[in-house]
């Protein structure tokens, strides 16, 4: 692979991101996309940084950002302080100076554009005590921008406010129209109407008033009819012994003629 020096490693490093971990510091997780997981480091004085964690089946690689720098670190357990290694994306590499921290990793700062390639490689690799360690980069455009949501929260994910549920409909029975729903509109022309029960069960059959209440006015036993004076914005319902409506709104039509005008045969 082509190789050239890399100045990185003399990037100063801030000091929340001075080291990627620590006994005193706390992981909490915050999110997870494909192999990635997001978390949240804090230190005894609260919140400190964010991490984007992957790994290869061997070993993990980390990208960390407080905000306003970023690094890149694995897990190295070697001595304390700066460490040569090889690192790039695909096929090209680098020579570049990791910084050991003695408590299990070594890492490095990381400018802009390096972690706009993450974004946009394939792959990452680094040679380091382990050998050359490579890892797919296939969802890290997601992990970087959930590290950096992370941040901006200071680790406390967000939960989205629930929609609000919408009214409840007023109680009624299976095909029964809400109280107060349909409502009579005036008494202006006056018809009349028959009620037949075509069904093996027992009805009543109920006016719903000028407030939609309902009012009984008969029971009909199956096989039998009623007549009923009402009027042409006048809705009526059939109810059964369990509350489901039958025939739906019965609403009379004042144009109807004939014998058998306004006539009501329920069968379902």
């Amino acid at each position: 692979m082509p190789m050239r020096t890399s100045t990185c490693g003399g990037i100063a490093l801030l000091a929340g991101l001075a080291t990627l971990t620590s006994a005193a510091a706390d992981e909490v997780a915050y999110d997870k996309r494909g192999r990635w997981s997001i978390a949240a480091v804090t230190a005894p004085a609260g919140f400190d940084y964010c991490t984007a964690d992957t790994d290869n089946g061997k070993v993990q690689l980390r990208l960390a950002t407080d905000g306003r720098s970023w690094q890149v670190g694995v897990p190295y357990y070697g001595r304390k302080g700066k460490v040569e290694a090889y690192f790039g994306f695909g096929a090209a590499a680098e020579v570049a100076n990791f910084n050991a921290d003695g408590q299990g990793w070594a890492m490095m700062a990381i400018d802009k554009d390096q972690v706009d390639a993450f974004r946009s490689n394939p792959s990452f690799s680094i040679t380091l005590d382990r050998g050359e360690q490579s890892w797919t980069l296939a969802g890290a455009a997601a992990a970087i921008d959930l590290a950096r949501e992370c941040v901006r929260n200071r680790g406390q994910k967000q939960v989205a406010a629930a929609p609000p549920l919408p009214a409840p409909a007023a109680a009624s029975g299976k095909g029964c129209p809400p109280p107060g729903r349909v409502r009579s509109q005036n008494s202006n022309v006056a018809v009349t109407v028959l009620f037949y029960n075509g069904t093996k069960m027992p009805l009543d059959i109920y006016w719903l008033d000028f407030n939609g209440e309902w009012k009984k006015y008969h029971s009909l036993r199956p096989d039998s009819n009623v007549k009923q004076k009402t009027f042409a914005t006048h809705p009526w319902i059939a109810v059964d012994p369990r509350g489901t409506c039958h025939g739906g709104v019965m609403m009379p039509d004042p144009r109807a003629r004939g014998e058998d005008a306004n006539e009501f045969q329920i069968w379902d």
